[in-house]
């Protein structure tokens, strides 16, 4: 190959690939047609920067835990404003009595003992 078939078949590469680069940046930038993000299995109806322990928290401020409360219960009461698994409200109770926002009690449901937390 001399030198002048070698500029000539450089400039096309380089060509193709400016094409091929202002291809990729205009589909970068128009919207996207046909294709739409998939659903998430789990939407957040909660706003963003309150907690499940502040949500507890605000109703034992409120006089909801006067008398023992099982999980159950504060899952019933909280799921208007913060709805999630009761497995996640249990163990932020376990949690918050370890913090000493809570204290643990029982209480009979259906003739079972039960935890339950109080304030």
């Amino acid at each position: 190959m001399n030198r002048k078939t070698l500029v000539a078949l450089l400039k096309k590469i380089e060509t193709l690939v400016a094409d091929c680069l202002k291809a990729v940046d205009d589909r970068a930038f128009s919207p996207k047609v046909g294709k739409e993000a998939p659903a998430s299995k789990h939407v957040r109806k909660h706003s963003a920067g309150v907690t499940l322990p502040d949500c507890i928290v605000e109703v034992r401020d409120a006089g909801f835990f006067k008398e023992p409360r099982i999980a159950r219960e504060v899952h019933e009461k909280l799921y208007a404003t913060y709805p999630c698994e009761i497995d996640r409200v249990a163990m932020a109770l376990l949690r918050l009595n370890e913090r000493k926002k809570l204290r643990k009690a029982s209480k009979l449901v259906d003739k079972k003992k039960q935890v339950a937390y109080v304030w």
